[in-house]
C-alpha cells in the first residue's frame, strides 16, 4: 500500500531536479525497484520505480524540443488543430499538432499566434503553415509563473508564430472531439443570454474561460468561487453523482420488467460514463485529468466489487496522477485538489459529529483553513467569504445552472429552440448570482493578499497556526494558534537585508524592484503584449513574494511599451505613494508626476537622487528617461533607462552630481549600440553590469561591441535572457551578494540543449 505513495513521492521529486541523469541510470533504478518491491522494502522499490518513470518521462518530453541552435528559425510545417483557438480581434493563438512527416524535426505540438489574420480557424483544420519557431522558454523570477515548465507538461514542442505573407494552405477538415466543442462553443455564443453568462457557460461546459473579463475573474477569485464557475474537480464529481443516481434508477425501472440488473453497478457505470464524457467534452486538460482520476478510483472499485479503504484510495489517485502528470506538484490546483479531498476524507468525519446545518458550515471552514496555506504560498486570493458564500453557491450552480448548461448541450444538436431555453434559464440565474454577489465586499482592513514573506520563520508559523487549527477537540494546546497569529501578524516588518535590489527577468523590456528596510520602489515595469502584461504577471507576484502590500514610489523611465507596459496594471494593484514618470502617461484615475533631476530622499540610511531629466530637457522618448542613482554607503547603483549617448555626455559634463564609480549598473537601453559610448564607460567603470533582454530578441540586445567594452573594464556582466531574475542584496556590514534566479532555482527543463 505505502509502495504506492513512494512511487507516487519519486516521480514527483523529479520535477525539482535540476538536471536528469541517462537512460542508463534509470533503467538501473528501475530494475533494482522490482527486484526489491515484493519484499519488506518495498517503499523503497516503489521509489526507485517512480524515479525511474519521472527521468524517463522528463528525457522523452525533452526530446521532441526543437534543438536550442535553432532558436528562431522558420519552417514549413502541416498539422491540425487542437483545442479552441484563442482570438482578440488582433491574433489569434491555438496550438498545432503536427502530422506525421518525413521532415528532420521531432516536433509533436506546437504553440502559435496568428497576428491580423483573416481566416477563421476551427479545431480539426489541417493547415500547411510557415512558421517561425522557438524553443519553449519563459521567464523565471522569484514567485513567478514557470511558463516553461508548464509548456512542458502540456507536450508543447515549439512555440512561434504564422509568419505573414507565407505560403499557407487548408489542406482539409476532420471531425474530432475539438471541433464538436467548438460547434457548440458557437451554439452558446448565439444563446440568447447575457455576454457574461455566455463566458461562463463557455467555461461550465467546455473548459473555455477565454471569454471571462479579467475583473470579474479577479472578483471570483477573491470571493473564493473560481471553482465553482469553471470546469473543475466538483464539478466531475456532481456529474459522476447525476449519472450514479440516474444508473440507479435506471436498474429499478429495468428491474419492474423482470431483468435482474444491479443498481449499485449500473449506477458506477454510468457515473464513470458521464463524468468521462463531460471531462471530454471539457476538453481533457490537465486538471481535468487529475479529478477524473481521483473520481475513477472510486468507482472502478465498486465495479470491482473490492473495498479500497482511505489510504489505498487516496494513494491510487495520487500514483495515477503522478503517470499521468508528472509535474503536477508544481501547480497551485494539485495541492488545492488533494488538499481539500483528504480533509473531506480524513477530518471531516471527525469534526463533523454534530446537527447537519452545523455539518455544513464546519466543512466548509475545515476546506478553508485547509487550503489556506497553498493559496498563500502560490499568491492567490484569500477568500475569506468562501465558508459563508460556498453554502448556497455550491447546490444552486452544482444542482441547477450546470444541469441546463449540459442539458442545452445535449440537444442543441437536435433542437436549438430547446437549447436557447435551457441556456436563457442557465443564464438567467448566472445573472443573479453575480448580482447577489456585488452584496459581498471585501472590507479595506482585511487584506486580500498576506503581508507575509512566503520564506524563513513566516513560512513555519503559518504551517504550525493551520496545523493547530485543523486538530480535533480535546487535544491540548489546540488554542496556541491564537498567539502564533499574533505573533505572525504583528512581526516586525524590517527586512535583514538593508539594501536589495532586483532586476526582474520581464523578457525585451525592463522591471528593476529596489527594497530598503522598511520601503519599496519599482522602477519601469516591464512590456505588455495585449491581453498579458508583466506588471501584473511578474512584478505583482514578486511583490507579494515579498510580502509586500505598499508600494512607496513607482517609477516609470519613459513610455515606451517595454518599459510601461505593465504601469497601468500594477498600479490598479498596488496604488503607488508617488507615481513619477519621464513622460506623461495618461493612466486613468492615477496622479503622476515628472521626475526631474535634484530631487532627492533617503529611505533607511539609502539615498535616492534623479540626475536626469534636467528641468530644460526637451527631448521625447529613450532621451527622456529618468535616471536613478541609488547611493548605500561607498556603494552606488545608477539605474538608466533607455538613454542614448547624447544623454550620457550630458551626465558625464556634470562630475558634481555623478559618481566615479558605480557598483552596479542597468546597462542604458538593454546594451543598445545607441548608448554605453566607451567614454560613459570608461568614466562609470562599473563592477556589475545587468542587461536587461529578451532571449535571442531579433533587436540583438546587448550587442557585442558594447558587451566589449564592458568587459574591457573587467566590469562582472548579467544577462536577465540567459540568468533570469539577477537579485544584489547588501548585508548589514555592506559586503554584497548577487544572485541569478535561474542558476539558483534550476529545472532539469531549463537547460539548452541540441538535441
Amino acid at each position: 500500500m505505502y509502495g504506492i505513495y513512494s512511487f507516487a513521492a519519486g516521480v514527483y521529486v523529479v520535477a525539482y531536479w535540476p538536471a536528469l541523469p541517462g537512460y542508463a541510470v534509470a533503467a538501473v533504478l528501475a530494475v533494482t525497484g522490482l527486484v526489491v518491491l515484493p519484499t519488506r522494502a518495498r517503499v523503497m522499490g516503489g521509489l526507485l520505480l517512480g524515479i525511474s518513470y519521472g527521468v524517463c518521462w522528463g528525457h522523452y518530453s525533452l526530446s521532441h524540443h526543437l534543438p536550442d541552435q535553432l532558436t528562431p528559425s522558420d519552417h514549413i510545417v502541416t498539422g491540425e488543430i487542437v483545442g479552441i483557438p484563442v482570438d482578440n480581434g488582433h491574433r489569434v493563438r491555438f496550438n498545432l499538432k503536427l502530422l506525421p512527416s518525413p521532415a528532420h524535426l521531432p516536433l509533436k505540438q506546437l504553440r502559435l499566434s496568428w497576428y491580423q489574420h483573416k481566416e477563421k480557424l476551427v479545431p480539426g483544420q489541417i493547415w500547411q503553415l510557415q512558421v517561425r519557431l522557438r524553443r519553449p522558454r519563459g521567464n523565471v523570477n522569484p514567485g513567478g509563473f514557470d511558463y516553461q515548465g508548464w509548456l512542458l507538461g502540456q507536450g508543447i514542442s515549439a512555440t512561434g508564430y504564422v509568419c505573414p505573407g507565407g505560403n499557407h494552405r487548408l489542406l482539409a477538415t476532420t471531425l474530432s472531439v475539438d471541433s464538436l466543442r467548438y460547434r457548440l462553443w458557437e451554439s452558446i455564443q448565439s444563446s440568447p443570454a447575457s455576454s457574461t453568462s455566455q463566458a461562463l457557460m463557455a467555461a461550465l461546459t467546455i473548459g473555455d474561460r477565454s471569454l471571462i473579463d479579467s475583473e470579474l475573474w479577479q472578483r471570483l477569485s477573491q470571493l473564493g468561487l473560481v471553482h465553482l464557475l469553471v470546469v473543475s474537480g466538483l464539478h466531475i464529481g456532481f456529474m459522476a453523482t447525476i449519472g450514479f443516481v440516474a444508473g440507479a434508477i435506471l436498474a429499478r425501472v429495468i428491474g419492474l420488467i423482470g431483468w435482474s440488473v444491479n443498481a449499485r453497478y449500473c449506477g458506477a457505470l454510468l457515473a464513470l460514463f458521464t463524468a468521462m464524457a463531460y471531462s471530454l467534452m471539457a476538453g481533457l486538460s490537465l486538471p481535468t485529468q487529475r479529478a477524473m482520476i481521483m473520481v475513477a478510483v472510486a468507482l472502478l472499485a465498486i465495479l470491482a466489487n473490492r473495498h479500497v479503504g482511505k489510504v489505498t484510495g487516496f494513494g491510487l489517485a495520487l500514483a495515477g496522477v503522478a503517470l499521468v502528470d508528472p509535474l503536477a506538484t508544481l501547480n497551485a490546483g494539485f495541492w488545492m485538489s488533494f488538499g481539500a479531498v483528504a480533509g473531506l476524507i480524513w477530518l471531516v468525519p471527525v469534526f463533523c459529529r454534530v446537527s447537519k446545518w452545523r455539518q455544513l458550515l464546519r466543512v466548509q471552514w475545515l476546506v478553508f483553513v485547509l487550503l489556506f496555506l497553498p493559496l498563500v504560498l502560490w499568491q492567490l486570493p484569500v477568500a475569506w467569504f468562501a465558508p459563508l458564500l460556498n453554502l448556497f453557491a455550491i447546490p444552486w450552480v452544482g444542482f441547477l445552472i450546470i444541469p441546463l448548461c449540459l442539458l442545452g448541450s445535449a440537444i442543441a444538436p437536435f433542437s436549438n429552440m430547446f437549447a436557447d431555453n435551457c441556456w436563457w434559464l442557465a443564464g438567467w440565474q448566472l445573472d443573479q448570482f453575480l448580482r447577489l454577489l456585488h452584496w459581498f465586499k471585501l472590507p479595506e482592513w482585511l487584506p486580500q493578499f498576506l503581508p507575509f514573506s512566503h520564506s524563513g520563520v513566516s513560512l513555519w508559523l503559518m504551517v504550525a497556526v493551520v496545523t493547530l487549527l485543523i486538530l480535533p477537540r480535546g487535544i491540548p494546546g489546540r488554542f496556541l494558534f491564537v498567539p502564533l497569529f499574533l505573533v505572525l501578524a504583528w512581526s516586525p516588518k524590517t527586512r535583514q537585508h538593508p539594501l536589495t535590489v532586483t532586476v526582474l527577468d520581464v523578457g525585451q523590456g525592463l522591471s528593476v524592484v529596489v527594497q530598503t528596510a522598511r520601503h519599496n520602489l519599482v522602477y519601469d515595469t516591464g512590456p505588455a503584449y495585449g491581453d498579458f502584461d508583466t506588471g501584473s504577471a511578474v512584478v505583482a507576484p514578486f511583490l507579494r513574494k515579498q510580502g509586500v502590500t505598499l508600494l512607496d514610489k513607482l517609477v516609470v523611465s519613459h513610455a515606451d511599451s517595454d518599459h510601461a507596459g505593465g504601469a497601468a496594471a500594477l498600479s490598479s494593484l498596488f496604488p503607488p505613494d508617488n507615481f513619477l514618470v519621464g513622460e506623461k502617461l495618461g493612466i486613468p484615475n492615477v496622479s503622476e508626476r515628472l521626475c526631474l533631476a535634484g530631487e532627492s530622499w533617503q529611505w533607511d540610511g539609502v539615498t535616492f537622487q534623479f540626475v536626469y531629466p534636467f528641468p530644460d530637457t526637451l527631448a521625447e522618448g529613450n532621451n527622456r528617461s529618468c535616471v536613478l542613482l541609488i547611493r548605500h554607503g561607498d556603494d552606488e547603483i545608477l539605474l538608466t533607462g533607455d538613454i542614448e549617448a547624447s544623454v550620457e555626455r550630458q551626465l558625464l559634463s556634470l562630475k558634481h552630481n555623478f559618481p566615479n564609480a558605480i557598483s552596479v549598473l542597468v546597462a542604458p537601453h538593454h546594451g543598445s549600440r545607441t548608448s554605453s559610448s566607451a567614454a560613459f564607460v570608461s568614466a562609470l567603470t562599473p563592477l556589475h553590469v545587468v542587461f536587461s533582454a529578451g532571449f535571442r530578441h531579433h533587436f540583438g540586445h546587448p550587442a557585442e561591441d558594447v558587451v566589449g567594452r564592458y568587459k574591457q573594464h573587467k566590469a562582472v556582466l548579467w544577462n536577465t535572457a540567459e540568468q533570469g531574475a539577477i537579485q544584489f542584496r547588501w548585508d548589514q556590514q555592506g559586503k554584497l551578494s548577487v544572485t541569478a534566479i535561474r542558476n539558483e532555482q534550476r529545472r532539469y527543463w531549463y537547460a539548452q540543449r541540441g538535441n
